[in-house]
């Protein structure tokens, strides 16, 4: 069986294939919303069924943003920053990998 492929060759050829590594980046950046808005959650005290009524959402959508699911949008960012009592700062920054 020397055909068999371990975690590490599968991933090195998924991630070179096109487009990859943008979309592994969007992952990246969806999941640490998600983490970021449930640690602001938690700080409230507040159960994602309190936070989506505030937010004006369902609970399974908070969920699943929360578990990085989804990509959000702007206006969704700003409904969870309202809801949280926070002010949503969009900004670029230097990108330390650049040359």
């Amino acid at each position: 069986m020397s055909d068999r492929v371990d975690w590490n060759d599968l991933r090195d050829r998924r991630m070179a294939e096109p487009g990859a590594a943008e979309a592994y980046e969007v992952t990246r950046i969806a999941f640490e919303l998600g983490q970021e808005v449930r640690h602001l959650r938690e700080h409230k005290g507040w159960s994602q069924s309190q936070l989506a009524k505030s937010a004006g959402m369902t609970q399974p959508a908070v969920a699943r943003f929360e578990a990085g699911g989804t990509v959000p949008t702007l206006p969704v960012l700003e409904c969870f920053a309202r809801a949280l009592s926070m002010k949503l700062d969009v900004r670029f920054a230097p990108d330390a990998d650049a040359t």
